[in-house]
């Protein structure tokens, strides 16, 4: 593949990964006037936000990078595209919580589609020692569609309360709108990228019996690994879902001033923090350091917690925005060496199978069940919606220090699945010189 069509496929997949945050992260802006119209308590909402969304995203991840693993993958990555952006669409049209809730449903399962698929085609157009570097600049839109989410969003608001000339809320209408570019992306992908001439393959279709075999044999590794990340995934999600509650109900910010702050913090430090969390591990490794990914995540994980817990319990606005920029720089930094690590240590045709395992973690356990907790502490515990500052200190920052102890304790039995696959690609890779040899 030539380097303008690796661009392009790497360009248009950071695309795909800025809508699908966008109309992902569209609804924590809008929680105040959909709360308010559909009568919704914090759980209600922490629902629709995470666990409506998360359903069959984690479910049919797996069944999905199944097929990713054996089948072209633009098709995949251009159905869920354009599956994701009717359903954004089709929230617009909802007047009750179990209808909003399927139209969420169907969101999560297009965007299921996307990342496995991506990562098993990025590792196939991008050498190893560059391949952080390029999941960083995937990952990128996941900051930057949020930050248009919150940026864009407050402004797209108020333009539709003062200008609305239909019989829709304004939210709704706010989904129509962000809902819309994704169709035309999905359009754009279908005609201009292709599956890699030479896709790596090693060997026959192996079964989910032989991955799961796999799995046992190295389960100390990838318990620890997944759980970490998992928990490093809640603190990020925490972030995303409930800081726009947070800064409305205790600082008072207004839909425009608070999408004006939110989105630059995330655009910004969110970017900066992804993008200097791959390009360390690239150094990192090019240097030879075997645990270069969990040295990074960890650093991010444990610097994060200070700034994150300050920023959620200070009533002083003027602190909480420079330490929740810095928590959200750091809280940025597990997401490349996350997807890194089973890109490298699994085999071929179990990668995206593990990326959807991976995700599937991260859904159940970071996107939707650390929202879903933030809102029962606030709707049981301390019943009262200004408590919610506190409900993300005890759920994100002590989430932030256990994912960063578990990545440290998985950092021997890395290096031994480290050093078994290095041996056994040596051992292919001498055994495929010496085909070629003898077939020339």
């Amino acid at each position: 593949m030539s380097r303008l069509r690796q661009a392009n496929a790497i360009t248009l997949f950071m695309l795909a990964y800025l809508l699908s945050y966008i109309d992902r992260q569209i609804l924590s802006l809008l929680i105040g006037p959909i709360q308010a119209d559909l009568h919704l308590g914090d759980t209600q909402f922490a629902c629709l936000n995470g666990l409506a969304f998360s359903l069959l995203y984690a479910v049919l991840g797996f069944p999905l990078a199944s097929l990713s693993d054996r089948k072209p993958r633009p098709p995949i990555i251009v159905a869920g595209v354009i599956l994701w952006s009717l359903a954004t669409m089709a929230c617009g049209l909802c007047n009750g919580f179990w209808s909003l809730f399927t139209c969420r449903v169907l969101v999560g399962l297009g965007e299921a589609a996307l990342a496995p698929a991506v990562y098993s085609y990025l590792a196939d157009i991008v050498p190893k020692e560059k391949l952080a570097g390029t999941l960083s600049v995937f990952f990128l839109g996941s900051f930057l569609g949020s930050g248009c989410a919150f940026l864009f969003g407050g402004s797209l608001l108020s333009v539709a309360q003062h200008y609305n000339m239909t019989s829709l809320h304004a939210w709704q209408v706010c989904f129509l709108v962000v809902g819309l570019p994704g169709l035309f992306l999905g359009l754009i992908i279908a005609t201009s990228v292709r599956e890699p001439a030479q896709r790596r393959v090693a060997g026959p279709h192996v079964p989910a019996a032989q991955a799961i075999a796999f799995f046992r044999q190295h389960k100390m590794f990838f318990s620890l690994h997944m759980l970490g990340y998992t928990l490093l995934a809640v603190t990020l999600f925490s972030l995303f879902s409930w800081m726009p509650a947070q800064m409305m109900r205790i600082h008072h910010m207004s839909h425009t001033e608070l999408g004006l702050v939110l989105g630059s913090i995330v655009i910004i430090c969110g970017s900066a923090g992804v993008f200097t969390s791959g390009r360390c591990i690239d150094y990192l490794t090019h240097r030879g350091v075997v645990c270069a990914s969990q040295i990074v995540a960890v650093t991010g994980a444990f610097l994060a917690c200070v700034p994150l817990v300050i920023s959620v319990l200070t009533t002083d606005r003027h602190l909480a925005v420079p330490c929740f920029a810095l928590a959200f720089f750091f809280a940025s930094f597990p997401m490349p060496p996350s997807a890194t690590v089973l890109q490298i240590v699994v085999p071929v045709p179990m990668r995206a199978r593990f990326s959807a395992t991976m995700l599937f973690c991260n859904a159940i356990g970071g996107l939707s069940g650390g929202s879903i907790l933030i809102g029962m502490l606030n709707d049981r515990v301390f019943q009262s919606p200004l408590a919610i500052g506190l409900s993300m200190a005890i759920v994100a920052g002590t989430a932030s220090v256990l994912g960063g102890v578990l990545l440290l304790l998985c950092m021997p039995s890395y290096r031994r699945l480290y050093g078994a696959q290095q041996h056994h690609q040596h051992v292919y890779d001498a055994v495929s010189t010496g085909v070629r040899e003898q077939t020339a």
